[in-house]
C-alpha cells in the first residue's frame, strides 16, 4: 500500500488540526463581532475595519464541515448503520443535550431571547428538526449541528442503500433525497466537498501530483482572501445571481475551500507541516466542545468587562486582555467538558479513547 492509501486510512494530524483551527477562528470572530456591535458600535473605524477579520472566523463553520465530510465518509463505510449512529449519539449529544438545556433553564429565567423560550423551540432543537419549522436551534452555535446530523443521516443512508442488493426504487430513492436537501440548503455542498477529497486520496488518483506545497500555498491565500471579502449565507438563490463574479460567489468560495483542504489533507502538505504539533492536536481534540463552550464564556467575560469597566479607549490593548482571558477561560472549561460529556461517555460504552492514537508525526 503506498503513502496516499496509507494516510486515507490513518488517522490525519491534518484534518485534526484544522478542527482546532477551525473552533478559534469561530470564537475570534465572535469576539471581533461582538464588540464591535455591543462594545464599540460608536468607534467606526473598528466597526467597519473588522469586517473581513470577522467574515473569515465566522467561515470556519464551513470549514468545520468539509472537515466533517471527510472524517464521516470512511465511518459510514466502516461501521453498521446501527453502529454508525451510535457513536455518533455518544460522541456528538450528551454536550449537545447539557448546553441545550442550560441556555433553555437560563433563559426561561432572564427571558432575554423570548422567541426562544417555549417548550417547542426547545423540543425542535433536542430533535435536530429546527431545521425544518420556523423555530431556531436554542443553544449558541449548535444551528451547524443540525446541518451536521443530517449531512450523517444522509450519508449513511445512501451509502447503505447504494452497497446492498435491494429494489432500484430505494437506490434512487437514496440519491434524490440528499441532491433535494442540497438543493434547498446549499451548506451541505461544503460537507460533499470534504466526502470527495477523503475519495479521491482514497481511489489513490492524486498520485505523482507535482509543487503540491505550491499548489496548496497558493489556494490557501485565495481561500482567505475570498471568505474574508464575501459573506454569503450559502442560501439557493445566491447560486442563481452572477454578481460579483461570472461564477457565482459562493461557488467560488465552495471550490476555494474544497482546493484548499484537498491539499492540506495531505500527509506532508504544509498545513500538516504547521499543525503537527502537541498544542494543535490538543485543540483538535477539545475543538468540539470548544465550539460550544465558549459562547457562555464570551458572554459572561464581556458582562464583567463592561461592568467593571476594562473596555477602554485604547481598543487594541482592550481587545488583548479580553481575548487573552476568554481564550484562557474557554480552554479550561473546554478540556473539562470534553473529558466528561465528550470522552466518558464514549468510552463507558465503547471502552476505547475518541482519539486512540495521541503519537505525533515526524515532522
Amino acid at each position: 500500500m503506498n503513502s496516499t492509501s496509507q494516510q486515507s486510512s490513518q488517522f490525519n494530524y491534518s484534518v485534526h488540526g484544522l478542527r482546532g483551527v477551525a473552533s478559534i477562528m469561530v470564537l475570534i470572530a465572535h469576539i471581533l463581532g461582538g464588540t464591535a456591535e455591543h462594545i464599540y458600535s460608536d468607534r467606526p473605524g473598528y466597526v467597519d475595519g473588522i469586517v473581513p477579520f470577522h467574515n473569515f472566523g465566522t467561515f470556519g463553520v464551513m470549514l468545520f464541515f468539509a472537515i466533517s465530510g471527510f472524517v464521516i465518509l470512511p465511518s459510514v463505510m466502516r461501521y453498521s448503520p446501527r453502529e454508525f449512529a451510535l457513536r455518533r449519539l455518544l460522541r456528538l449529544y450528551p454536550l449537545f443535550l447539557v448546553t441545550t438545556l442550560f441556555f433553555a433553564a437560563l433563559n426561561g429565567v432572564t427571558n432575554r431571547y423570548p422567541e426562544l423560550n417555549n417548550v417547542e423551540s426547545v423540543l425542535f432543537s433536542l430533535t435536530f428538526l429546527d431545521l425544518f419549522t420556523t423555530t431556531k436551534q436554542v443553544a449558541p452555535n449548535a444551528w451547524s449541528l443540525t446541518y451536521e446530523v443530517m449531512f450523517y443521516t444522509l450519508s449513511c443512508m445512501t451509502y447503505f442503500f447504494l452497497t446492498r442488493k435491494m429494489n432500484v426504487f430505494w437506490k434512487i430513492a437514496s440519491l434524490a433525497i440528499p441532491i433535494l436537501f442540497t438543493y434547498h440548503y446549499p451548506k451541505a455542498l461544503f460537507f460533499l466537498s470534504g466526502a470527495a477529497v477523503f475519495w479521491m486520496y482514497k481511489s489513490e488518483i492524486t498520485n505523482g501530483l507535482k509543487y503540491s506545497k505550491t499548489l496548496e500555498a497558493i489556494a490557501f491565500v485565495v481561500w482567505v482572501y475570498l471568505a474574508a471579502t464575501w459573506d454569503f449565507k450559502f442560501r439557493t438563490y445566491e447560486f442563481f445571481e452572477a454578481y460579483p463574479t461570472v461564477i457565482p460567489g459562493p461557488a467560488l468560495l465552495i471550490l476555494s475551500t474544497a482546493t484548499y483542504f484537498f491539499f492540506a489533507a495531505s500527509r506532508d502538505s504544509l498545513t500538516g507541516k504547521l499543525l503537527n504539533n502537541r498544542v494543535m492536536f490538543y485543540f483538535g481534540t477539545i475543538s468540539y466542545s470548544f465550539y460550544l463552550v465558549h459562547p457562555y464564556i464570551y458572554f459572561a467575560t464581556r458582562y464583567l468587562f463592561s461592568s467593571m469597566g476594562l473596555f477602554g479607549e485604547n481598543i487594541f490593548m482592550s481587545l488583548l486582555l479580553f481575548g487573552a482571558t476568554v481564550f484562557l477561560l474557554t480552554t479550561l472549561f473546554s478540556h473539562f467538558s470534553y473529558l466528561i460529556f465528550e470522552r466518558m461517555p464514549y468510552q463507558i460504552y465503547f471502552g476505547q479513547k475518541i482519539y486512540r492514537n495521541r503519537r505525533i508525526q515526524n515532522a
